[in-house]
């Protein structure tokens, strides 16, 4: 009976040895580290992310559409070959309506529980430097690349998108700025090789390519 409990005993401290991570902050993390190595957690340790999470709803309105978007904070336990770290991320959801007709939404995967920040449609990059459209930006690199994908995609061309942000002050009102550019689409997504590939079903986006400046609504 000892040898039983003391082979509890070992192998619950074993567990809890594993699951101890040395933190860096996933916006900066330098010297001899390099993003993914074993037994580290990358945390956003300023709450940077809290930012777009704590509007609840942000809404675009104009030219007959209306966008919404929606992120909530998730931390996740990854997992390579020979390695394990964790990792906080932003994910996103969306939601489109077109002359009154909703032709996109993903908000419900919000609430799902998947295995990786990668598996969502709308997930976070790295900061980026500013630039003209970075109003009020006073902190180096403080817009954020995010992933962007749309449900049913099977084609290439469209695999790989994203979107930049940033939010920024108008008067008491905060305002996130999101500017998805042309060249987010890499080539003709109307082209393909038959050779290789199947003919696409998805040849164009339905969130439309421009700058975007969304306000709390909820």
């Amino acid at each position: 009976m000892k040898t039983i409990f003391f082979i509890a005993i070992l192998f619950i401290t074993q567990v809890s040895i594993a699951q101890q991570f040395t933190i860096m902050d996933v916006h900066n993390y330098s010297g001899m580290n390099s993003y993914g190595e074993n037994g580290y957690y990358y945390k956003d340790t300023k709450g940077f992310f809290d930012q777009f999470t704590e509007a609840g709803t942000w809404q675009y309105t104009g030219n007959n559409i209306i966008i919404q978007l929606q992120f909530v904070k998730k931390t996740f336990i990854e997992k390579t070959i020979g390695n394990t770290y964790k990792e906080d991320a932003l994910i996103g959801g969306m939601r489109i309506v077109k002359n009154g007709i909703e032709v996109l939404n993903t908000f419900n995967t919000l609430n799902e529980n998947k295995n990786s920040s990668v598996n969502y449609f709308i997930y976070n990059g790295h900061k980026v430097k500013n630039t003209i459209d970075c109003l009020g930006c006073t902190i180096p690199n403080q817009r954020l690349y995010m992933y962007y994908n749309e449900p049913d995609n099977d084609n290439n061309h469209l695999a790989s998108m994203y979107f930049l942000m940033h939010i920024y002050k108008n008067g008491p009102a905060s305002i996130l700025r999101v500017v998805f550019p042309e060249d987010a689409v890499i080539g003709d997504p109307t082209q393909y090789e038959p050779e290789i590939e199947n003919a696409p079903t998805k040849t164009q986006v339905i969130l439309p390519f421009g700058k975007y400046d969304f306000k709390k609504v909820n």
